[in-house]
Order: C-alpha cells, then sequence, then structure tokens
C-alpha cells in the first residue's frame, strides 16, 4: 500500500509518496474517455483525482451502480490506462435525499419555525425538505459508520495501493457551503436561520471555548442575561451591517438629484441603525451577531474534522483535506464555509485544503487570484491546493469562452503557462479541473496544450530538486474574526476584489498569513507586513504584531481601520484603539465620505503619480463566468478617518478637504505607515516595499510571480518589459529553452498582451 503524506522536501511542504515528492500539476479524471486519460498519462500526470460515495449516499439503483462499485471500477479504469497513477478518492460524505427528509430535526430551522426547500448538489438532484445543518451530529454519527463501512470494502480491493487520499465532500457543489438563496436569512420572506437544536449545540461549544466563563461572554455581548446553553440568534435588524449600511448609501448615490421631486423620496448617506456604526457591526452591544457566524462556519470546520479524524484513525498513511476557506469569491455570512480554517489548520488531522481560483479577470493580461492564506498553511506543513478550473478556447457554453476572452490555442497556453507559474512560485500545490469532459469537449484535449502540460511536468520535477525555501520579503496579514465585523461589499473589496486588482503587480512576491501566525516562532520575518483587515485586535494581538515588526524594524502598512475593535479596551469600538495601533493621532468622520487622496512627494512614494487620486480600485474588476458591468461598487467610506498628528510625516491628504489620509512615522522600533483608506493602488505598495528595503523586480505592473529559483511575467499591457533581479544570473525561459543573457543585473524584454514568460534563475534544466 501507498504510503503518502505532507512534509518538508527540499525545503518546503510537498505531496511525497513513499518518499518521492510530486509537483504541480495533478489532475481530475471525471467523465473522460480512456483515450484522453492515456494522453494525460503520457504527458506526466501521475496523480488523478477521481470522485467517489459511500453505498449510504449512493446505494446504487438498477443500472446505476452504487457509490463503491463504481469508485473501484473508477480506480480499475485509470489504473489499466496509467498502472503507476495514483488516486485521490473525492469521497462524498454528505447525507442523501432520503436521509435528510427523514432527519427534519437535523435541518436548518427558520425563526418561524419553517424549513427551506432547496437543492443540495451532494445530497442529490431532487430537492430536499431542508438543508442539512452542518453541525448535525447525527449526520456525523451516521456518516462515520458509512464511512467505516465503505473503507472496509474499498480497501479491500486490488486497487487499493493505488490510494493515496481523501478529498471530502459536501453541501452545495461539494465545496461545503449552504447551498440555495435563501442560505441564513431571506430579508424578503423576513426569515433568518439556524434556530436547530444541533446548531445550538455547536454554537454553545463555541461560545464556551471562546469565552470560558459566562460572566466573560456577558462582558463582551454586553447583554447580562447572555448564556452559553441559549445562546442570542442575530435578528434580520441585527444583520444590517452585512448588506443594508451600504445598500442604502449607493441607493442615496443614485438618487439625491431626483428625490426632491419624488413623492415620499428620501435618501439616506449616513446609513444609520443601532446595529451598525457604517459598515461596522456596532460591536459594544451587538457582538452576538459577529460570534454567531463565527460559530456558523466554525461547525462546518469540526464536522469536516470530524469525518477527517475518522480517515486518520482508519489509516493514518493516507491523507485527508477538503474544500474550504473561500476568502475570495464567497458569501463571508451565509456560506458557512470560509471563517473557520484556523481550526482546521489546527486539527491535526487535516493535510490540506483546496478551493478553485477567483473568478474575476481570469482572461489574458489578468490573473487568478487564490481565497486562502497558503502560507499559513505552509509554516505548518501543510499545503493549498488550487482547483484550475482553467477555461480554454475549446470551452463551451460559449460564454466561458467569451468571458476569459480565449479565442486561440496561444491564448490558453499563455494563461495555462501563467498558473502554472502561481504554483509554482507561491508553492502551492494544484489540479486541472476539465469540466468540459462532462459535455464531451475537453478543454485541454489539444495536441499544443497536452505537450505544454508534459513541459509543465519536467518543469516542476526540475523546481522541486532545487532548494524550494521561500524567502519573500513582504507579507499580507489577514484576520478571520474581522470578517463577521463588517460589510459584505467591504469584506469583498478587501479580501477578493483586492487580490484580484493590484496584490499581483506590485512587482514583487507575497506571502499570505493570517494575522495570529505573527505570534508564532515558524512564521519567518518580513521586511514589509501589510495588514489588510485587521480591524479587530485584542492587546495581545495587536502586541504580536508591533513585537514581530520590532525584531528587524520592519515597516508595517495598515490599512482603513486596524484594531478599531478591541473588546479589552475601556471603549471596545473607537480611534483610541485604533492610534495604539498605528501609533498616531487619528480623528473619525462618522459619515459617508470618499476615499480618494493625493499622494505628496516622497521617497517612500517613489512610484506614485502625483496628478491620481488615490485611496480605492480604479481597475476594472470583472467576472469571468457571471457576465455583469463590474464587481466594483462605488469608493466610499462609514465611518473614515484622517490623521491628526504633528509628529507624523505626511504621505498623502484627502482630495476634499487636504486631511491627513496617508502617514508614516518611525519611532515605535517599526516603520509605521497608516493609510485612511481600505486600498491602495500597486505602485504605492511598491514604493513602500521599496522604501522597507525589498526588492521589486518590476514596475511595469503587470502580473508577476518569483521566488529564489524561478521569475514568470503575464503581460497586461504590451511593450518592453523590464525586469531587475536580486543578484546577477542568467535567466533560462523554461519554454524556449534558451538564455537571456549570462550574469546580467536585468533584461528588458518585448511582450505582447497576455503573454506569460517564465525564467530559470538556477541555471537550465
Amino acid at each position: 500500500m501507498a504510503k503518502a503524506k505532507i512534509e518538508r522536501y527540499n525545503g518546503e511542504p510537498a505531496i511525497v509518496i513513499d518518499g518521492k515528492a510530486f509537483p504541480p500539476m495533478t489532475m481530475l479524471a471525471d467523465d473522460s474517455t480512456r483515450e484522453y486519460i492515456k494522453k494525460l498519462g503520457d504527458a506526466g500526470m501521475r496523480i488523478f483525482y477521481i470522485s467517489s460515495a459511500m453505498r449510504w449516499n449512493r446505494p446504487g439503483n438498477g443500472d446505476i451502480p452504487d457509490g463503491v462499485t463504481k469508485t473501484i471500477d473508477d480506480i480499475k479504469n485509470l489504473i489499466d490506462i496509467i498502472p503507476d497513477a495514483y488516486v485521490v478518492l473525492r469521497l462524498n460524505v454528505s447525507p442523501n435525499t432520503e436521509w435528510i427528509n427523514a432527519h427534519p430535526s437535523e435541518q436548518l430551522l427558520f425563526n418561524d419555525g419553517s424549513r427551506e426547500r432547496v437543492i443540495c448538489t451532494s445530497a442529490g438532484s431532487e430537492p430536499v425538505d431542508g438543508m442539512v445543518s452542518f453541525a448535525s451530529l447525527e449526520w456525523r454519527k451516521d456518516g462515520e459508520n458509512a464511512l467505516c463501512d465503505y473503507y472496509k470494502e474499498i480497501s479491500e480491493s486490488p486497487y487499493f495501493d493505488r490510494v493515496i487520499g481523501y478529498f471530502l465532500c459536501a453541501g452545495g457543489t461539494s465545496e461545503w457551503y449552504y447551498p440555495g438563496e435563501h442560505r441564513l436569512h431571506n430579508s424578503e420572506k423576513g426569515t433568518y436561520a439556524d434556530f436547530s437544536e444541533p446548531f445550538r449545540l455547536e454554537y454553545a461549544k463555541y461560545l464556551r471555548e471562546k469565552y470560558k466563563t459566562e460572566q466573560e461572554l456577558r462582558r463582551v455581548w454586553n447583554r447580562p442575561d447572555a448564556t452559553f446553553d441559549l445562546p442570542i440568534i442575530p435578528s434580520l435588524d441585527e444583520r444590517k451591517h452585512i448588506f443594508d449600511a451600504d445598500r442604502t448609501i449607493c441607493e442615496s448615490f443614485e438618487k439625491w438629484e431626483s428625490v426632491s421631486y419624488t413623492i415620499g423620496g428620501k435618501v439616506d448617506f449616513e446609513a444609520k441603525h443601532e446595529t451598525n456604526v457604517g459598515v461596522f457591526l456596532n460591536a459594544r452591544d451587538y457582538m452576538h451577531s459577529a460570534d454567531f457566524f463565527a460559530a456558523i462556519h466554525t461547525a462546518t470546520a469540526n464536522t469536516i474534522v470530524h469525518f477527517a479524524k475518522v480517515l486518520k484513525r482508519l489509516n493514518g498513511d493516507l491523507l485527508a483535506g477538503a474544500f474550504y476557506g473561500s476568502y475570495g469569491c464567497c458569501d463571508y455570512y451565509d456560506s458557512g464555509s470560509a471563517t473557520g480554517t484556523l481550526t482546521l489548520l489546527e486539527s491535526g488531522v487535516i493535510d490540506y485544503l483546496a478551493a478553485p481560483g477567483v473568478y474575476n479577470n481570469r482572461e489574458p493580461g489578468g490573473v487568478v487570484a487564490q481565497r486562502e492564506m497558503q502560507d499559513s498553511f505552509r509554516i505548518r506543513d501543510m499545503i493549498y491546493i488550487c482547483e484550475d478550473d482553467s477555461r480554454t478556447h475549446r470551452s463551451l457554453p460559449l460564454i466561458q469562452r467569451e468571458a476569459m476572452a480565449l479565442y486561440t490555442v496561444n491564448d490558453s497556453i499563455n494563461t495555462l503557462k501563467r498558473d502554472f507559474a502561481r504554483d509554482i512560485c507561491e508553492d502551492i500545490q494544484a489540479w486541472w479541473f476539465d469540466m468540459g469532459a462532462r459535455r464531451g469537449n475537453e478543454w485541454y484535449n489539444d495536441v499544443d496544450i497536452l505537450a505544454l502540460f508534459k513541459k509543465q511536468q519536467k518543469i516542476g520535477e526540475f523546481a522541486y530538486s532545487l532548494d524550494r525555501t521561500k524567502k519573500n520579503e513582504i507579507a499580507l496579514i489577514y484576520d478571520t474574526e474581522s470578517v463577521h465585523m463588517v460589510s459584505d461589499a467591504l469584506n469583498k473589496l478587501v479580501l477578493d476584489f483586492y487580490r484580484t486588482s493590484d496584490i499581483h503587480r506590485i512587482g514583487a512576491p507575497v506571502d499570505y498569513y493570517f494575522h495570529d501566525d505573527l505570534s508564532d516562532p515558524r512564521m519567518p520575518d518580513y521586511k514589509l507586513y501589510i495588514m489588510l483587515n485587521t480591524y479587530s485586535l485584542s492587546d495581545s494581538e495587536r502586541e504580536a504584531i508591533h513585537k514581530k515588526a520590532r525584531k528587524n524594524h520592519a515597516a508595517v502598512l495598515w490599512l482603513y481601520a486596524p484594531g478599531f475593535v478591541n473588546h479589552n479596551a475601556p471603549d471596545v469600538q473607537c480611534i483610541e484603539n485604533i492610534e495604539k495601533t498605528v501609533g498616531m493621532k487619528v480623528r473619525i468622520m462618522d459619515k459617508t465620505a470618499f476615499p480618494w487622496f493625493w499622494a505628496e512627494a516622497h521617497p517612500a512614494l517613489k512610484y506614485a503619480d502625483k496628478y491620481r487620486r488615490y485611496g480605492f480600485i480604479d481597475r476594472d474588476v470583472h467576472s469571468n463566468i457571471w457576465i455583469k458591468a463590474t464587481e466594483i461598487p462605488p469608493a466610499y467610506m462609514n465611518p473614515a478617518f484622517y490623521i491628526d498628528d504633528d509628529n507624523v510625516t505626511v504621505l498623502g491628504k484627502y482630495c476634499v478637504d487636504s486631511k491627513t489620509a496617508f502617514a508614516m512615522r518611525d519611532d515605535m522600533g517599526f516603520v509605521s505607515v497608516y493609510c485612511c483608506t481600505p486600498a491602495l493602488r500597486s505602485e504605492i505598495i511598491a514604493s513602500v516595499a521599496e522604501y522597507a528595503g525589498c526588492h521589486i523586480y518590476s514596475t511595469d505592473q503587470d502580473i508577476l510571480y518569483a521566488n529564489e529559483n524561478f521569475i514568470a511575467v503575464h503581460a497586461s499591457t504590451g511593450g518592453t518589459k523590464r525586469i531587475k533581479f536580486k543578484k546577477p544570473c542568467s535567466p533560462y525561459e523554461v519554454y524556449e529553452s534558451r538564455y537571456y543573457g549570462r550574469d546580467v543585473d536585468f533584461i528588458e524584454v518585448e511582450m505582447y498582451p497576455g503573454e506569460t514568460k517564465m525564467w530559470s534563475l538556477a541555471g537550465k534544466m
């Protein structure tokens, strides 16, 4: 039997099978013909994912085989074609429709006592009477028994020695989210969930683990009657910060001119309500709303952990992972599949998590941003896997090809090169997911694409033969707790759209972490830390950031409202909390304001344009799946902040009133750089990074990936690209098999829009 694990291989975690490391890429084999699978094998693919089910959730019927029989047949078919292939089973652990309908007490329960009919694809194609709660203990119990039966049969098959792991699936499209438009609340119907007994138990467990005593729970919630056993479910009014504040403000922007001659018309630019502070939750009095959603997401994570523990108990030599952690391209509240990532990372039974890349700006010249903080996995000797469901010129329906702007095989090859370069340079694992196979028009079944895959297998093997230790100088820091304290629109702006628009255009590689890792000795030191959404920080968490930055006098770039919420502070939600975090005197504008500011002339803003307005995302961010105008909402802030401190270096002033929006100080043991807006363009970040001593490879604002051994550029625009190396090298283009110079400090290369080039800095392969 094969033994698979995630272990350090030449410096970084890798899938290792019987001592051999396997680099990207791998492949999903579902619905593929034997001829196509053979071509993939000839191209060097050796790890394949196969969808699998238990008899419990696929009992079979007549000509339809049961889950176990089909799984064994599918493995056999693959091994017959590629005898040395390995298999990861994408195992459906969801209850089937009959089980869910027979267990109404295990379903989501709404405030009016109703349950919502919905189609959950992992349960079946027919609607269920109500969506099963991811907190269901009955599901876990019956699913565990079914899983043990499944494992016994699978392990006794003659092909089990090719199985290296399991990929746990449930919920909507197998990705552990609550499906359907209703999710956890429906404003039109006035209903909201979850009042089920399974979730009450899970919610109580979450609160006990977080607060330890009911006295502390009552203090933080500001509710003297709060209890663990009967925790408060937030009403629709207590969820207004999620959508209503942004909706009200945006409607006011649209209607301000016509309201005076509209009967009954009104606008509300400030979106005032007891339960929200602008786009923030009123954390002083309604912290139970944030805890409720955190518990919803943690419940999902706990169910995944439960099934992973069963598998590890049955066989510790197999990998276990799941879809989870969609911080980009996700419903951050009702999906239930994002903010419990740390529960999974600390469980000790999860080897990897996975998600598709973000579905924005994927066309040539764009980027497939990721949804997780993958370097938090890396320091724990785990891996993050991207589902590269990369469309090609062969994609159907045509809307996919049009939205991706993939018209020729050359377009396809350049984007496939781009995505592979990301995997190698950012050191994540990935698989190609050919969804076209189910329609009989395989996306990658093209002689040139298959030749590319074969070449990439060799590049991957070469990359893994080198010292893979990452030495990036910029760390992006995210906070999972803050996600439930701000609006859905602000979350998407910072956690999703920003990664699509600007992060990969800095001209330098970055690493991604949760702020919890800053106190972890396994986390490397960086020259620049960028605090993306650290809106909620305790005293100890704030000090951990300061302590980490002081180790090497690093720079910390704070965005918008760092530390605004602090339940250790005398005032839970106030500007004094921000002041202690950034070390500057700050003022609040308790109203809607615009983020636009002018950049000052300063060495820390070397690449800024004095004629450009900054402080917001001004690049086009659009979906490649759902055709609509744009994903980006209007640029505004509520609340807004400004810096009122004579002891700082001013870097930017608001366009409207010249108040300080961007400033720096360097007397705290680290360089504190605070920008009062939620986002900054890439050239501003590049400027601050270079000022902090980071190496900038390029200032052309193309998509760039790099590590110590490779650098790749995916051109967003045509023209001459200048790439400056950290030290003299002999860059070798891996697809052209030619050098672009010997012992050079930089190169200049002509590239057309959408072209990808990838150079080895470690010599010829």
